[in-house]
C-alpha cells in the first residue's frame, strides 16, 4: 500500500509540474484579443476568431500533452513493473489522471497570470473608446479536461493492447515467472540480481 501511494504521488507531482511550462508555452503562442474600453470597463467581448484561437491553442496543447504523458507514464510503469515484478498500473493511472487535471489548471493559471499585470496596466492607461489588447483568458471551461481525457485514453489503450498480446501469447498478467525462492513481496529481479 505504501509503495502504491508513493508511486501515485510521484506520478501526480511530476505530471502536475509539467503544467508550468505548458502555461508558459500557451502564453507565448496564443494571440491576444482586443476589446473596447468603456466608462464601465471593457465592453462585452465579441466572439471573434481570435477568441477561438486562444481556446484552440490551449486545447490542442492539452490533447498533445495527454498523448505524450499517457504514453510515457505507461512505458515507465511497464519498465518498473517488469523489473521488480510489481503491478503498478492502477497507482500510475490514478496519479496520471489526478496530475493531468491539476496540471491543466496550473497551465491555465500560469498563462493567465503572466498576462494579468500587463492587461491591467493597459486598461488603466486607456480612455473610453480606446481599443486595447486583453490578457489571456480561457472561455472554454471544459478545455482543462482534455489533458486528463487524452492521457487516460492513451494509457488505457496501451494497457488494453498489452493485455491482448499477453492473452495471445499465453502469459496472463504479463509478468515473468519468479524464480523459486524469490521474495514473497515480488521484489526479486530477473537473473537473481547478478
Amino acid at each position: 500500500m505504501a509503495r502504491n501511494l508513493a508511486v501515485g504521488t510521484v506520478v501526480f507531482g511530476g505530471v502536475t509540474l509539467l503544467g508550468a511550462p505548458l502555461g508558459l508555452l500557451w502564453w507565448l503562442i496564443a494571440p491576444r484579443p482586443e476589446a473596447t474600453v468603456t466608462s464601465q470597463g471593457l465592453a462585452p467581448h465579441p466572439v471573434t476568431q481570435t477568441w477561438f484561437a486562444v481556446d484552440g491553442r490551449y486545447s490542442v496543447m492539452m490533447l498533445a500533452a495527454g498523448l505524450v504523458t499517457g504514453y510515457l507514464c505507461y512505458l515507465a510503469q511497464q519498465y518498473v513493473s517488469r523489473r521488480h515484478w510489481l503491478d503498478l498500473r492502477l497507482p500510475t493511472l490514478i496519479g496520471l489522471a489526478a496530475g493531468t487535471l491539476a496540471g491543466s489548471f496550473v497551465a491555465w493559471g500560469v498563462g493567465v497570470g503572466l498576462d494579468a499585470r500587463a492587461a491591467a496596466e493597459a486598461l488603466l492607461l486607456a480612455g473610453p473608446g480606446d481599443v486595447v489588447r486583453t490578457g489571456l483568458t480561457l472561455r472554454s471551461h471544459s478545455a482543462p479536461l482534455l489533458w486528463p481525457f487524452s492521457a487516460v485514453l492513451q494509457y488505457g489503450l496501451f494497457d488494453a493492447i498489452n493485455m491482448w498480446q499477453e492473452e495471445r501469447s499465453g502469459d496472463p498478467g504479463g509478468q515473468e515467472t519468479p524464480r523459486p525462492g524469490a521474495a514473497a513481496g515480488g521484489t526479486a529481479r530477473p537473473g537473481g540480481g547478478a
